[in-house]
């Protein structure tokens, strides 16, 4: 299988569902770019996999991001996940009203830097998120720098991430909403380890 088949096969499911939606996997080494490569690769045993996508309905946006291991996880493709997963849950618990947009950002960038994976934007390459709604992606950031105060009611995307140029990327994304004391995630569906990239219900 090549990314460009999964890809086929996400759209497929969307279009199943009764959506417009897409998906942008990525296969081992190329996961270690936050954007992915075009190099042509073919789906390996212990190729981590990442897939990047959502759909639109009723014209609003998700953005969610999963990573798995086809096959068995190694023990630093495991550390590394539950790094990225700590980080998400630490933005998630910064988001909220009054605090600063690049509060959530500095949360989530320092769990990634005290597990040594620093400094600044060595391995965690990108801003934690980005506002999404009626884009897939839109204004506010939350990214150093940006001193707006959340309010109740803003969505952004929760997406920090580690990458290893040369072996693998992880990335684990899910969106939020700021509430009047905090932030909870939508979708119900939170990845709770590296084999198990939806939560059951």
């Amino acid at each position: 299988m090549t990314p460009r088949d999964l890809s086929a096969a996400i759209a497929a499911a969307h279009t199943q569902l009764g959506a417009r939606g897409s998906g942008g996997p990525q296969f081992g080494p190329s996961t270690a770019f936050p954007h992915g490569s075009r190099a042509p690769r073919t789906l390996s045993p212990g190729d981590v996999i990442m897939v990047d996508g959502g759909c639109s309905v009723e014209g609003f946006s998700s953005d969610v991001t999963r990573t798995i291991v086809f096959g068995a996880p190694t023990d630093k493709q495991k550390r590394v996940w539950d790094i990225i997963k700590k980080s998400q849950t630490a933005a998630l618990n910064a988001a909220r009203p009054g605090a600063a947009c690049e509060d959530v950002d500095a949360a989530a960038r320092k769990v990634v830097e005290d597990a040594g994976y620093g400094p600044g934007y060595k391995y965690f390459a990108h801003r934690v998120g980005h506002g999404i709604g009626l884009e897939g992606h839109e204004s506010p950031y939350l990214v150093r720098g940006n001193r707006l105060k959340l309010e109740p009611g803003m969505t952004f995307s929760n997406e920090p991430g580690i990458y290893i140029y040369g072996e693998f990327g992880v990335r684990t994304e899910d969106c939020m909403v700021v509430t009047s004391d905090g932030a909870r995630y939508l979708g119900g569906m939170e990845a709770t380890a590296i084999d198990r990239p939806f939560a059951a219900e």
